[in-house]
């Protein structure tokens, strides 16, 4: 099914929210296409080419205690369909219980349409078959064994409520992985891009094959603090984190954040600054929130010094201020989140980052990674598919992974470079952040035999 159109978007909401008898409504219409295609050694071993949509019908009844809210979604855009989840919307809305803190809907506001990129939403199967081809010959020139993902995605989104707010939106994204094994060893490397035009495949395959023909045989190591240079997809494992559980005003309010006592303080290196910023020309993403709220570019740290935390419209109402336009799809337990994360970038290349350690660590990416104490950041996780000694400025042979378990306010204070280049990468956990490499001091905890 092709992209919804904004006109037939909304004319689906207002169709439902006109047939609602509760105090407030709101819809929330998905519509996606998602084209990937997986390999390994042989070439593609499985092609999707899928396309749905989801209808999501927020119902709200006033009363003298706070709003009943309920929702309920279907995944039809026939009339009978969400028609039902009308009706059960409004059914739940009956039984629930009142919330004194959730805030009225929010009426009209003026945001930018992002547009399609017709050539990412439209690629085909046989241009990903190019890219495919590309690595598994070259890794058959090296003796590796290829798997990895060619994925495109378009989506649009719009929401509607009663109280006069309509916006509506579209976002790409496409990606290539190439994880490459050898015997004893193997590397990867992956691209993220808007669109297939900003991917750059050739040097993702390269640098792929590279990571694995040097990560054969790793040498054991002993666990200990390392001076490291983390590579930007194991920077983003452990960034995406101040997200998830630090930079948002319910965990602020609740006293688990990082930020706790921390705000306006010196707590990192002048060299760190973080926006959240959706307009990133490396990763734009929609220019509206869950709420349909217009977003906000916000400075979360600046020169080292953290600023404030991220709204939405119900913790705005209780602090008496706006909000920052970054709230996720509601109902929602989680509270407002950054979902653009920008780590600014420094002056050095990641050369000049390597060069700089004496004996320490190159980290490529980190596997698995999870929260142990929110109030620090305290995080553990596995180093993954390739990491390297640096001796004297020099890297050296390929080591056995290794389990980390520090805090990230602690290791953000030891750093000491950040490289001048970029990257839109993700993690396990969902989301992508934009990042550059990082030296600075990490804590293993422990060894593997692999």
């Amino acid at each position: 099914m092709p992209l919804l159109e904004r006109k037939d978007s909304v004319t689906i909401a207002r169709g439902i929210i006109s047939k609602s008898k509760a105090t407030e409504t709101e819809v929330v219409i998905d519509s996606a296409i998602d084209r990937f295609v997986r390999y390994a050694e042989h070439g593609p071993t499985q092609d999707a080419d899928r396309g749905h949509a989801l209808v999501r019908v927020r119902v709200r009844n006033k009363t003298p205690e706070g709003y009943r809210e309920a929702t309920a979604s279907c995944g039809s855009l026939e009339p009978a369909a969400y028609k039902a989840a009308l009706e059960r919307a409004q059914e739940l809305a009956l039984v629930a219980p009142p919330n004194p803190r959730l805030a009225p809907l929010g009426g009209a506001v003026m945001v930018p349409m992002v547009l399609r990129d017709r050539a990412t939403i439209d690629q085909t199967f046989e241009a990903k078959a190019r890219w495919i081809k590309l690595a598994t010959e070259a890794c058959a020139k090296h003796g590796l064994f290829p798997a990895g993902l060619a994925q495109t995605t378009g989506i649009s989104r719009a929401i509607v409520n009663s109280c006069g707010r309509e916006v509506l939106s579209y976002q790409t994204r496409a990606a290539f992985s190439l994880t490459a094994t050898g015997k004893n060893g193997e590397g990867w490397a992956e691209a993220i891009a808007r669109t297939i035009g900003a991917l750059p495949i050739e040097a993702t395959v390269q640098r792929a094959i590279d990571k694995a023909l040097a990560a054969q045989d790793p040498e054991p190591i002993e666990p200990g603090e390392y001076t490291v240079v983390l590579e930007p997809a194991a920077v983003a494992s452990l960034l995406l984190f101040t997200g998830y559980e630090g930079f948002g005003a319910r965990e602020y309010e609740e006293q688990t954040s990082f930020l706790c006592g921390r705000l306006g303080q010196q707590v990192f290196p002048p060299s760190v600054t973080i926006h959240d910023d959706y307009r990133h020309p490396a990763w734009a993403s929609l220019p509206f929130d869950g709420e349909g709220t217009a977003r906000t570019q916000v400075v979360l740290v600046e020169n080292g010094v953290p600023k404030r935390v991220v709204t939405d419209r119900n913790h705005a109402a209780h602090s008496g201020g706006e909000s920052t336009g970054h709230a996720l799809l509601q109902p929602s337990s989680h509270g407002p989140m950054p979902q653009n994360l920008v780590l600014l970038p420094g002056k050095q290349s990641r050369a000049e980052l390597v060069a700089g350690v004496e004996r320490g660590l190159l980290v490529t990416q980190l596997h698995y990674v999870n929260l142990m104490d929110p109030r620090e950041l305290l995080l553990t996780g596995i180093t993954r598919n390739g990491t390297y000694r640096i001796e004297n400025g020099k890297l050296g042979r390929a080591v056995r992974n290794l389990r980390f378990t520090d805090s990230l306010v602690r290791t953000l204070g030891t750093l000491s470079g950040i490289s001048n280049e970029q990257v839109v990468c993700g993690a396990l956990f969902d989301g992508e952040c934009v990042v550059p490499a990082l030296r600075l001091s990490l804590r293993f905890t422990s060894t593997t035999e692999f």
